[in-house]
Protein backbone atom coordinates (compact mmCIF):
# COMPACT_ATOMS: atom_id res chain seq x y z
CA UNK A 1 0.00 0.00 0.00
CA UNK A 2 2.67 2.59 -0.86
CA UNK A 3 0.17 5.22 -2.01
CA UNK A 4 -0.40 6.52 1.44
CA UNK A 5 3.59 7.42 1.47
CA UNK A 6 3.93 8.80 -2.07
CA UNK A 7 0.73 10.55 -0.84
CA UNK A 8 2.54 11.93 2.19
CA UNK A 9 5.99 12.79 -0.03
CA UNK A 10 3.70 15.11 -2.32
CA UNK A 11 1.22 16.36 0.33
CA UNK A 12 -1.46 15.65 -2.07
CA UNK A 13 -4.64 14.31 -0.35
CA UNK A 14 -5.27 10.29 -0.13
CA UNK A 15 -7.79 7.66 -0.47
CA UNK A 16 -8.30 4.25 -1.32
CA UNK A 17 -10.42 2.26 -2.93
CA UNK A 18 -11.07 -1.31 -2.39
CA UNK A 19 -13.01 -4.32 -3.58
CA UNK A 20 -13.01 -5.96 0.33
CA UNK A 21 -13.82 -4.54 3.51
CA UNK A 22 -10.17 -3.18 4.77
CA UNK A 23 -11.77 -0.77 7.32
CA UNK A 24 -12.33 -1.71 11.16
CA UNK A 25 -15.87 -2.42 12.34
CA UNK A 26 -17.94 -5.35 14.35
CA UNK A 27 -20.33 -5.74 11.91
CA UNK A 28 -18.53 -8.01 9.63
CA UNK A 29 -14.94 -9.96 9.87
CA UNK A 30 -11.47 -8.72 8.17
CA UNK A 31 -12.33 -10.06 4.22
CA UNK A 32 -9.36 -12.15 4.87
CA UNK A 33 -10.50 -13.53 8.48
CA UNK A 34 -13.87 -14.81 8.01
CA UNK A 35 -14.78 -17.84 10.62
CA UNK A 36 -16.69 -20.82 9.26
CA UNK A 37 -18.96 -19.61 12.23
CA UNK A 38 -20.00 -16.24 13.32
CA UNK A 39 -17.91 -15.38 15.85
CA UNK A 40 -19.14 -11.44 17.20
CA UNK A 41 -18.35 -7.76 17.17
CA UNK A 42 -15.66 -8.12 19.40
CA UNK A 43 -14.17 -11.31 17.10
CA UNK A 44 -15.07 -8.81 14.17
CA UNK A 45 -12.99 -5.64 15.03
CA UNK A 46 -10.06 -7.34 16.15
CA UNK A 47 -9.57 -8.99 13.17
CA UNK A 48 -8.31 -5.61 11.59
CA UNK A 49 -6.47 -4.29 14.30
CA UNK A 50 -4.48 -7.83 14.04
CA UNK A 51 -4.04 -8.03 10.49
CA UNK A 52 -2.90 -3.85 10.70
CA UNK A 53 -0.18 -5.38 13.30
CA UNK A 54 0.81 -8.67 10.95
CA UNK A 55 0.52 -6.62 8.12
CA UNK A 56 2.52 -4.14 9.60
CA UNK A 57 5.31 -5.99 11.17
CA UNK A 58 6.21 -8.22 8.35
CA UNK A 59 6.83 -4.91 5.50
CA UNK A 60 7.64 -2.29 8.14
CA UNK A 61 11.33 -2.51 7.44
CA UNK A 62 11.23 -2.58 3.70
CA UNK A 63 8.76 0.43 3.88
CA UNK A 64 10.80 2.43 5.87
CA UNK A 65 13.81 2.07 3.77
CA UNK A 66 11.92 2.83 0.77
CA UNK A 67 10.57 6.08 2.47
CA UNK A 68 14.09 7.27 3.78
CA UNK A 69 15.76 6.19 0.62
CA UNK A 70 13.77 7.15 -2.40
CA UNK A 71 10.58 9.20 -0.85
CA UNK A 72 12.80 11.55 1.31
CA UNK A 73 10.29 10.87 4.55
CA UNK A 74 11.59 10.26 8.52
CA UNK A 75 10.68 6.49 9.09
CA UNK A 76 7.10 5.80 10.40
CA UNK A 77 4.89 3.81 12.39
CA UNK A 78 1.60 2.04 12.64
CA UNK A 79 0.21 4.01 15.17
CA UNK A 80 1.49 7.76 13.49
CA UNK A 81 -0.09 6.25 10.18
CA UNK A 82 -3.14 5.64 11.53
CA UNK A 83 -4.51 3.39 8.53
CA UNK A 84 -7.94 3.49 10.36
CA UNK A 85 -8.45 6.86 9.60
CA UNK A 86 -7.28 6.83 5.88
CA UNK A 87 -10.73 7.58 3.66
CA UNK A 88 -12.06 4.30 1.92
CA UNK A 89 -14.09 4.03 -1.49
CA UNK A 90 -15.41 0.58 -1.34
CA UNK A 91 -17.06 -0.70 -4.65
CA UNK A 92 -19.26 -3.03 -3.84
CA UNK A 93 -22.98 -2.64 -3.48
CA UNK A 94 -24.56 -1.34 -0.11
CA UNK A 95 -27.46 -4.02 -0.61
CA UNK A 96 -24.74 -6.99 -0.01
CA UNK A 97 -22.26 -5.24 2.10
CA UNK A 98 -25.11 -2.62 3.88
CA UNK A 99 -23.20 -0.16 5.26
CA UNK A 100 -21.96 -0.41 9.31
CA UNK A 101 -23.10 2.03 11.83
CA UNK A 102 -19.67 1.90 13.29
CA UNK A 103 -18.14 3.36 9.97
CA UNK A 104 -17.13 7.29 10.09
CA UNK A 105 -18.35 9.35 7.37
CA UNK A 106 -14.76 9.56 5.61
CA UNK A 107 -15.86 5.68 4.65
CA UNK A 108 -18.44 5.38 1.45
CA UNK A 109 -19.87 2.09 0.00
CA UNK A 110 -20.51 3.42 -3.60
CA UNK A 111 -21.95 0.28 -5.31
CA UNK A 112 -20.06 -1.64 -8.29
CA UNK A 113 -17.82 0.04 -10.85
CA UNK A 114 -19.13 -1.81 -13.72
CA UNK A 115 -17.47 -1.53 -17.47
CA UNK A 116 -20.62 -2.23 -19.17
CA UNK A 117 -20.13 -3.31 -23.51
CA UNK A 118 -16.59 -3.42 -22.85
CA UNK A 119 -14.74 -4.45 -25.96
CA UNK A 120 -11.56 -6.26 -25.78
CA UNK A 121 -9.10 -4.77 -28.52
CA UNK A 122 -11.71 -3.16 -30.85
CA UNK A 123 -13.57 -6.04 -31.14
CA UNK A 124 -16.52 -7.13 -28.95
CA UNK A 125 -17.15 -10.95 -28.37
CA UNK A 126 -19.51 -13.19 -30.33
CA UNK A 127 -20.58 -16.19 -28.64
CA UNK A 128 -19.96 -19.53 -30.72
CA UNK A 129 -23.17 -20.55 -32.69
CA UNK A 130 -23.23 -24.02 -30.50
CA UNK A 131 -23.29 -22.28 -27.64
CA UNK A 132 -26.50 -20.17 -28.22
CA UNK A 133 -28.14 -23.64 -29.58
CA UNK A 134 -26.68 -25.18 -26.28
CA UNK A 135 -28.70 -22.92 -24.23
CA UNK A 136 -31.91 -22.99 -26.52
CA UNK A 137 -31.72 -26.60 -26.49
CA UNK A 138 -32.40 -26.58 -22.40
CA UNK A 139 -35.10 -24.19 -22.84
CA UNK A 140 -36.75 -26.52 -25.31
CA UNK A 141 -35.92 -29.48 -22.80
CA UNK A 142 -36.91 -27.12 -19.62
CA UNK A 143 -33.90 -27.34 -17.81
CA UNK A 144 -32.09 -24.73 -16.25
CA UNK A 145 -29.02 -23.59 -17.35
CA UNK A 146 -25.84 -22.83 -14.51
CA UNK A 147 -22.59 -21.37 -15.05
CA UNK A 148 -19.60 -22.87 -13.07
CA UNK A 149 -16.05 -21.64 -12.97
CA UNK A 150 -13.79 -21.05 -10.80
CA UNK A 151 -11.17 -18.95 -12.59
CA UNK A 152 -7.96 -20.03 -13.12
CA UNK A 153 -6.98 -21.82 -9.78
CA UNK A 154 -4.85 -24.48 -9.44
CA UNK A 155 -5.44 -27.59 -8.02
CA UNK A 156 -3.78 -31.03 -6.59
CA UNK A 157 -5.68 -32.93 -8.98
CA UNK A 158 -7.97 -31.76 -12.02
CA UNK A 159 -9.31 -34.86 -12.71
CA UNK A 160 -10.92 -35.71 -9.72
CA UNK A 161 -12.51 -32.03 -9.38
CA UNK A 162 -13.77 -32.20 -12.79
CA UNK A 163 -15.28 -35.66 -12.18
CA UNK A 164 -17.17 -33.90 -8.80
CA UNK A 165 -18.54 -31.04 -10.95
CA UNK A 166 -19.50 -33.61 -13.49
CA UNK A 167 -21.61 -35.94 -11.47
CA UNK A 168 -23.21 -32.79 -9.49
CA UNK A 169 -24.71 -31.68 -13.16
CA UNK A 170 -25.64 -35.26 -13.60
CA UNK A 171 -27.74 -35.31 -10.51
CA UNK A 172 -29.08 -32.37 -10.21
CA UNK A 173 -30.29 -32.53 -13.63
CA UNK A 174 -29.06 -29.04 -14.70
CA UNK A 175 -27.91 -27.95 -17.60
CA UNK A 176 -23.98 -26.68 -17.14
CA UNK A 177 -21.36 -24.29 -19.00
CA UNK A 178 -18.20 -25.37 -17.78
CA UNK A 179 -15.43 -22.45 -18.18
CA UNK A 180 -12.56 -25.01 -17.34
CA UNK A 181 -10.04 -22.30 -15.99
CA UNK A 182 -8.68 -25.47 -13.56
CA UNK A 183 -7.74 -28.17 -16.14
CA UNK A 184 -7.36 -27.63 -19.59
CA UNK A 185 -8.40 -31.42 -20.57
CA UNK A 186 -11.72 -31.40 -20.82
CA UNK A 187 -12.90 -32.26 -24.44
CA UNK A 188 -16.49 -31.69 -25.89
CA UNK A 189 -17.16 -34.80 -27.70
CA UNK A 190 -15.78 -38.05 -27.99
CA UNK A 191 -14.28 -37.40 -31.19
CA UNK A 192 -11.91 -34.71 -29.74
CA UNK A 193 -10.82 -37.67 -26.31
CA UNK A 194 -7.67 -38.93 -25.58
CA UNK A 195 -7.85 -42.46 -24.82
CA UNK A 196 -7.67 -41.69 -20.94
CA UNK A 197 -10.36 -39.06 -20.49
CA UNK A 198 -14.12 -39.31 -21.06
CA UNK A 199 -16.00 -37.15 -22.98
CA UNK A 200 -18.38 -34.81 -20.99
CA UNK A 201 -22.03 -35.46 -21.31
CA UNK A 202 -24.42 -33.71 -23.57
CA UNK A 203 -26.05 -31.20 -21.16
CA UNK A 204 -22.35 -29.64 -20.45
CA UNK A 205 -20.81 -27.72 -22.65
CA UNK A 206 -17.40 -26.23 -22.44
CA UNK A 207 -15.91 -23.14 -22.73
CA UNK A 208 -12.20 -21.76 -22.33
CA UNK A 209 -13.63 -18.26 -21.53
CA UNK A 210 -16.90 -16.06 -21.61
CA UNK A 211 -17.88 -12.40 -20.51
CA UNK A 212 -19.94 -13.11 -17.82
CA UNK A 213 -21.92 -9.93 -18.39
CA UNK A 214 -23.20 -11.45 -21.50
CA UNK A 215 -23.71 -15.02 -19.98
CA UNK A 216 -24.89 -14.30 -16.52
CA UNK A 217 -28.20 -12.65 -17.98
CA UNK A 218 -28.78 -15.29 -20.25
CA UNK A 219 -28.82 -18.00 -17.62
CA UNK A 220 -30.78 -19.52 -14.15
CA UNK A 221 -27.57 -19.58 -11.96
CA UNK A 222 -24.21 -19.52 -11.60
CA UNK A 223 -21.18 -21.37 -9.18
CA UNK A 224 -18.33 -19.77 -9.24
CA UNK A 225 -14.95 -18.86 -7.01
CA UNK A 226 -16.10 -15.85 -5.18
CA UNK A 227 -13.73 -13.27 -6.63
CA UNK A 228 -15.32 -10.03 -5.89
CA UNK A 229 -15.91 -8.84 -9.46
CA UNK A 230 -17.61 -11.93 -10.59
CA UNK A 231 -20.14 -12.13 -7.62
CA UNK A 232 -20.94 -8.38 -8.49
CA UNK A 233 -21.83 -9.95 -11.94
CA UNK A 234 -23.66 -12.62 -11.11
CA UNK A 235 -25.74 -10.94 -8.20
CA UNK A 236 -26.07 -7.81 -10.82
CA UNK A 237 -27.80 -10.72 -12.80
CA UNK A 238 -30.10 -11.25 -10.63
CA UNK A 239 -29.86 -15.50 -10.75
CA UNK A 240 -28.91 -17.29 -7.00
CA UNK A 241 -25.09 -17.50 -6.72
CA UNK A 242 -23.08 -20.54 -5.06
CA UNK A 243 -19.61 -19.75 -4.26
CA UNK A 244 -16.77 -22.29 -3.64
CA UNK A 245 -14.08 -19.92 -1.88
CA UNK A 246 -10.59 -21.28 -1.99
CA UNK A 247 -8.56 -18.30 -1.00
CA UNK A 248 -8.44 -14.20 0.56
CA UNK A 249 -11.67 -12.57 0.24
CA UNK A 250 -13.81 -15.40 -1.40
CA UNK A 251 -14.90 -16.83 1.94
CA UNK A 252 -16.47 -13.06 2.78
CA UNK A 253 -18.28 -13.25 -0.44
CA UNK A 254 -19.55 -16.67 0.05
CA UNK A 255 -20.56 -15.81 3.95
CA UNK A 256 -22.45 -12.62 2.96
CA UNK A 257 -23.99 -14.74 -0.18
CA UNK A 258 -26.05 -17.11 2.02
CA UNK A 259 -26.73 -14.30 4.89
CA UNK A 260 -29.19 -12.60 2.23
CA UNK A 261 -30.59 -15.77 0.94
CA UNK A 262 -29.72 -15.70 -2.30
CA UNK A 263 -27.26 -18.59 -2.95
CA UNK A 264 -25.18 -20.79 -1.61
CA UNK A 265 -21.48 -21.59 0.22
CA UNK A 266 -19.96 -24.61 -1.20
CA UNK A 267 -16.76 -24.78 1.52
CA UNK A 268 -16.07 -28.32 0.96
CA UNK A 269 -16.47 -29.71 -3.40
CA UNK A 270 -18.28 -32.80 -2.47
CA UNK A 271 -20.62 -34.24 -5.66
CA UNK A 272 -23.02 -34.20 -2.95
CA UNK A 273 -22.75 -30.56 -1.58
CA UNK A 274 -22.50 -29.03 -5.06
CA UNK A 275 -25.48 -30.98 -5.98
CA UNK A 276 -27.38 -29.71 -3.13
CA UNK A 277 -26.59 -26.34 -3.94
CA UNK A 278 -27.20 -26.39 -7.72
CA UNK A 279 -31.02 -28.15 -6.80
CA UNK A 280 -31.31 -24.89 -4.36
CA UNK A 281 -30.25 -22.29 -6.95
CA UNK A 282 -32.53 -23.60 -9.30
CA UNK A 283 -35.60 -25.13 -7.57
CA UNK A 284 -35.89 -22.74 -4.36
CA UNK A 285 -38.40 -20.11 -5.39
CA UNK A 286 -37.54 -18.05 -2.31
CA UNK A 287 -33.80 -17.83 -2.93
CA UNK A 288 -34.40 -17.36 -6.89
CA UNK A 289 -36.80 -14.12 -5.70
CA UNK A 290 -34.50 -12.86 -3.02
CA UNK A 291 -31.77 -12.97 -6.16
CA UNK A 292 -33.52 -11.31 -8.55
CA UNK A 293 -34.78 -8.21 -6.00
CA UNK A 294 -31.14 -7.94 -5.59
CA UNK A 295 -30.03 -7.51 -8.99
CA UNK A 296 -32.95 -5.36 -9.56
CA UNK A 297 -31.56 -3.40 -6.86
CA UNK A 298 -27.92 -3.18 -7.99
CA UNK A 299 -28.97 -2.61 -11.50
CA UNK A 300 -30.56 0.74 -10.05
CA UNK A 301 -27.34 2.03 -8.79
CA UNK A 302 -24.43 3.98 -10.59
CA UNK A 303 -21.43 3.24 -8.40
CA UNK A 304 -19.36 5.44 -11.05
CA UNK A 305 -21.42 8.38 -10.27
CA UNK A 306 -21.50 7.90 -6.46
CA UNK A 307 -17.66 7.32 -6.89
CA UNK A 308 -17.17 10.91 -7.80
CA UNK A 309 -19.48 12.28 -5.39
CA UNK A 310 -17.40 10.15 -3.21
CA UNK A 311 -14.48 12.31 -4.30
CA UNK A 312 -16.21 15.12 -3.78
CA UNK A 313 -17.44 14.82 -0.27
CA UNK A 314 -13.98 13.55 0.55
CA UNK A 315 -12.29 16.70 -0.87
CA UNK A 316 -14.93 19.15 0.65
CA UNK A 317 -13.87 17.28 3.67
CA UNK A 318 -10.00 17.82 3.96
CA UNK A 319 -11.28 21.73 4.38
CA UNK A 320 -11.71 20.97 8.07
CA UNK A 321 -9.58 18.37 8.87
CA UNK A 322 -6.11 18.97 11.14
CA UNK A 323 -3.11 19.86 9.07
CA UNK A 324 -1.16 17.54 11.41
CA UNK A 325 -2.41 14.98 9.55
CA UNK A 326 -0.24 14.43 6.57
CA UNK A 327 0.70 10.69 6.83
CA UNK A 328 -2.34 9.54 5.47
CA UNK A 329 -3.08 12.53 2.87
CA UNK A 330 -6.43 13.50 4.82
Amino acid sequence: MGGVHIAEALKIPYFRAFTMTWSRTRAYPHAFAVPEHKMGGNYNYMTYVLFDQVFWRGTAGQINRWRRDTLGLPSTSLDRMEPHKIPFLYNFSPVVVPPPLDWPEWIRITGYWFLDDASVGAKKWTPPPDLLDFIESAKKAKKKVVYIGFGSIVVSDPKVMTSCVVEAVVQSGVYAILSKGWSDRLVKSAADAPDTVEPLPKQIYSISSIPHDWLFKRIDAACHHGGAGTTGASLRAGIPTIIKPFFGDQFFWADRVEALGIGSAVRNLTVQSLTDALLSATTDQRQIERAKAVGEQIRAENGVADRLQGNEDLWIALQVLPEERPAIGV
